[in-house]
């Protein structure tokens, strides 16, 4: 009887501890994770709204599964708007399979990651204190869904930041 009652217990303070991690994560208010390619298209436009200036370069789909979209200024400095998907059938294998988003990456200088920042977590932080919320691999809440992001300098292009979503 002890057995059973201490492992009720547990089971019961498991599933606190599991609940406490979801609501400790940030929540994005837009995104186009596990969506169509067509939302994914037009979550790159409105993202690049947030950019005055930028005009769209070039939309480059040469790889399997990967669109990138690139805008540029006068200056040359460029937004550039990942996102991947996969192929997914029902669950019965039938029938035609679709397009799900399930990775998204936005790479932009300072000022510009840190608006679009803001407009997804609707944040209020600055260039300066962006820099110290710098994250690798860590959860986020979407649509009742738990994602990864991180947010990182860009390790290519100085000056440049990265926001990654992914499953």
């Amino acid at each position: 009887m002890k057995f059973i009652l201490s492992f009720i217990l547990l089971l019961y303070t498991s599933f606190g501890c599991l609940a406490q991690t979801d609501e400790d994560a940030l929540t994005v208010r837009v995104l186009a994770m596990d969506t169509s390619v067509d939302i994914a298209r037009r979550f790159c436009e409105k993202i690049a709204e947030l950019a005055p200036g930028y005009n769209i370069a070039f939309i480059d789909n040469e790889k399997r599964y990967l669109v990138r979209y690139v805008y540029k200024n006068e200056k040359n400095e460029s937004l550039r708007l990942d996102y991947g998907f996969d192929m997914v059938g029902n669950e019965e294998g039938k029938g035609p399979k679709k397009a799900v988003v399930d990775y998204q990456r936005i790479s932009a200088d300072l000022p510009i990651m840190t608006k679009i920042y803001n407009f997804l977590f609707n944040a209020n932080v600055t260039p300066e204190t962006i820099m110290s919320i710098s994250t690798q691999g860590s959860p986020v809440n979407f649509m009742g869904k738990t994602f990864e992001y991180s947010l990182m300098p860009d390790d290519y292009d100085p000056g440049y930041w990265v926001l990654t979503f992914r499953k």
